[in-house]
């Protein structure tokens, strides 16, 4: 949205804050949101792995003993791989003791384990997942300074979950020094993906010119993108300030 005007007389700004009472970052998602799970994506069974490929032909057989039924042989299977190294199978681990799933107990203590080995060779859903576990002191110390460093990593790799959280806790200063600034770039980067949150945020600090230039059209701009996802934020922001979405 383009060449927006608003009445001199009633800044975006103020109205805004009456509507929202006190403006406060929202996080749809937010930092403590549940561990991912999406441990079993699409896969194609290839007969033609060479044994340069056995590793890939195993985490596939694995998976298919899991969705035929048979977990504890798929477990077996994804143990041996992740005593190898195998990041994909020390995920695929942590995630099954995450949940208590596939011939495994629940037990946090092993899940941060395995996400761990998994995140230290760049496992990007690793690093999220181990980062929300220090976020929320779950199967390790709770220390927001480590949840912090391993969503850094994860976002520098794209995931929008981890550029949202880390934009809020630079919003916040938790775990980090307050830094606006920061704030923007990050939910910039999940904002540009289509994150709602993120633009509905981004649109705040658009709105009040922190961390980057006030700005009345970008901040609109941003709120319909996110109430066009059906952000409800958004889109009562938007009616209230007679923007319909």
């Amino acid at each position: 949205m383009s060449g927006f005007a608003w009445d001199k007389n009633k800044p975006l700004r103020s109205a805004a804050a009456i509507v929202l009472g006190l403006i406060t970052l929202l996080c749809a998602a937010p930092a403590m949101a549940a561990v991912s799970e999406s441990i079993f994506p699409p896969v194609q069974i290839r007969s033609d792995a060479s044994p340069g490929q056995s590793t890939i032909a195993t985490n596939h057989v694995a998976l298919v003993e899991y969705n035929s039924g048979h977990q504890a042989q798929a477990v077996h299977l994804w143990r041996s791989l992740a005593d190898q190294g195998d990041a994909d199978a020390q995920f695929t681990l942590a995630v099954l003791y995450n949940r208590g799933d596939g011939a495994v107990q629940k037990d946090m203590v092993e899940a941060a384990r395995w996400y761990r080995k998994a995140a230290e060779q760049g496992h990007v859903l690793a690093q999220y997942n181990l980062g929300v576990l220090y976020a929320t002191g779950t199967g390790v110390a709770r220390d927001i300074n480590a949840a912090v460093q391993w969503w850094r990593m994860a976002a520098l790799q794209g995931h929008t979950d981890a550029q949202f959280n880390l934009g809020l806790y630079y919003a916040q200063g938790n775990g980090v020094k307050q830094d606006p600034g920061e704030a923007v770039k990050w939910w910039s980067m999940a904002a540009n993906k289509g994150f709602a949150a993120a633009q509905f945020n981004l649109g705040l600090m658009y709105m009040k010119g922190e961390g980057v230039a006030e700005n009345d059209d970008e901040a609109v701009r941003l709120w319909h993108l996110s109430a066009n996802q059906g952000f409800s934020q958004a889109v009562a922001l938007l009616k209230a300030l007679n923007l319909n979405p």
